[in-house]
């Protein structure tokens, strides 16, 4: 059944009226684009996720910031633009890095970004605010993770290890489908399975080509079957009906000129939100972004916190007009690329017109599509569309409309009749760009922005302790920096709210996090 969206949003305002608090459940797997049922491709027996898509609300226009995993899962985890937070490069922070050691990808250090604007993620106000947070189990946000954001992340974090009744907010990560998977799960198939299979016009008919499509098909249905897994486990607690699932991909899907790309392919992902009313289903056109994911979350639990994410929340509302993407360094290959887009039209700004789309990545060629679309452009043979991808130059301003091209293959910039689409689009994205803290910059200069010359990560200020008669209170002495503490012998952080007393059983520990800045730890003796 297929609802406007007008009256989808009219539907979700019942939600949670009068019903205790919802829980949150993230089902989220790796590099996929559209190919589920839901989007119109049954190549896939997706069983598990077609009753999700069923009920609940399908997303035809969710998008990620940036189509690489650990910038676009620093979004997820912030609310904020990776261009905002300084985490746009791929693979700049390294959790075993000595200090100072050099990454082979750049030459530079390791670092971890330090945003300007105040940041928190954002499961630290759910879990100040009596959640149970849970990750299971993969990080990957680019940036050092905040010790207080859950209450467990690994690979037994679970739901179920919560206190009795309390209401939780749990993270799955399924990894069966990441692009190393397409080689990794190598099958031979039959001549008639490779003739079945479906790949877009514009790669070249060839079976190794359809061999790897056909792989990443049978991944997906790996993946149903360990979502199916999930969701019963939740059905079996009776927490199904007061349980607001999201099912999304981190960025599009494993091919070439899919991640890594800021075409349709590498942005537009997957994305099934089944709220807690049975009503609000079908399919919205709606425009949403991994930075309306937090708090959009937040605005469900009714939870408010001081300052501001980047992200609207799409809960009950329909805030968004544009929705913007950026790609800068992925590995050792740059190429600043920048996108606005609305329901019907993208444009996308190059930085750099004089080198190519394509950007050789050693990781992608134990691909077997990547190495035929390299033998196939050295002998000068592959399709306009491929061609272009490898083409030297570039135009500084490529104009789409992705509501009836997906595949982005008809460039209307040459057009004069749509110069008042590009240039409404072009304010939006120049506005968009100029607001940004780190976006306008190159990795080295955003970097001696940042840091002193050495490198030097900042410290935060020791916080003060003060004893009453009723307990403790806990000082912070800096602006923003999350606050948590625990007695001795435990091994997970509390949150600390503002003038909030604690009575803590003996010694205690008291630990300062703020991105960018060197986690501070203190004992206090009682």
């Amino acid at each position: 059944m297929k609802i406007y969206l007008i009256s989808a949003l009219l539907c979700v305002s019942t939600l949670c009226n009068g019903q205790a608090s919802p829980n949150f459940l993230w089902l989220v797997c790796e590099d996929q684009s559209l190919f589920f049922s839901m989007y119109g491709d049954s190549s896939a027996h997706t069983p598990n996720i077609n009753q999700l898509a069923e009920d609940g609300l399908v997303y035809q226009n969710c998008h990620t910031p940036s189509p690489v995993c650990a910038p676009s899962r620093s979004s997820l985890i912030t609310g904020m633009y990776p261009t905002t937070l300084g985490t746009q490069h791929m693979r700049a922070y390294k959790k075993s890095a000595a200090k100072n050691a050099i990454n082979s990808h750049n030459s530079l250090p390791y670092y971890n970004a330090k945003p300007k604007k105040p940041v928190r993620f954002f499961t630290e106000d759910l879990r100040a605010n009596g959640y149970y947070c849970t990750n299971n189990s993969k990080e990957d946000y680019n940036m050092p993770i905040s010790p207080l954001a859950w209450d467990e992340s690994s690979q037994e974090a679970h739901w179920r290890n919560r206190e009795e009744g309390q209401a939780f907010f749990s993270v799955f990560n399924f990894n069966v489908t990441h692009e190393s998977r397409i080689w990794k799960n190598e099958i031979t198939y039959s001549k008639e399975e490779l003739g079945n299979v479906r790949i877009p016009d514009f790669f070249p008919e060839d079976d190794r080509i359809k061999s790897d499509f056909l792989t990443n098909y049978k991944n997906i249905e790996k993946l149903d079957q360990q979502i199916g897994v999930i969701i019963a486990q939740l059905k079996a607690d009776g927490l199904y009906d007061n349980t607001i699932i999201f099912f999304f991909s981190d960025h599009g899907g494993p091919f070439p000129h899919y991640k890594r790309s800021i075409y349709e392919t590498g942005l537009r992902c997957p994305m099934v939100a089944k709220w807690n009313d049975s009503a609000w289903t079908g399919n919205t056109y709606q425009l949403i972004s991994f930075v309306d994911f937090a708090p959009t979350i937040l605005d469900a639990a009714n939870i408010k916190r001081e300052f501001p994410f980047e992200g609207v929340s799409f809960f009950k509302k329909d805030q968004r007009r544009y929705s913007y993407a950026a790609t800068d360094r992925f590995d050792g290959g740059i190429d600043m690329r920048r996108s606005v887009q609305d329901r019907g039209f993208k444009l996308i700004y190059n930085g750099d017109t004089t080198s190519p789309v394509y950007k050789p990545v050693k990781y992608r060629e134990q691909m077997k599509t990547m190495r035929v679309l390299d033998s196939l452009q050295e002998k000068q043979e592959l399709s306009a569309y491929f061609s272009n991808w490898f083409s030297k130059n570039k135009d500084r301003f490529e104009l789409y409309e992705v509501s009836e091209d997906y595949y982005e293959a008809n460039n209307l910039m040459p057009y004069p009749q749509n110069e008042r689409i590009f240039k409404t689009l072009q304010q939006h994205l120049f506005t968009w760009m100029e607001e940004s803290d780190f976006g306008n910059l190159s990795e080295s200069a955003m970097l001696e922005a940042m840091f002193t010359s050495s490198m030097t990560i900042p410290k935060l200020n020791v916080p003060k302790l003060i004893l009453n008669e009723a307990g403790y209170l806990i000082e912070s002495n800096n602006l923003y920096a999350s606050v948590g503490w625990r007695n001795k012998n435990e091994s997970v952080w509390k949150i600390y709210t503002a003038n909030e007393l604690i009575h803590p059983e003996d010694d205690f520990e008291v630990l300062l996090f703020q991105p960018g800045y060197e986690v501070l730890l203190k004992t206090f003796k009682k």
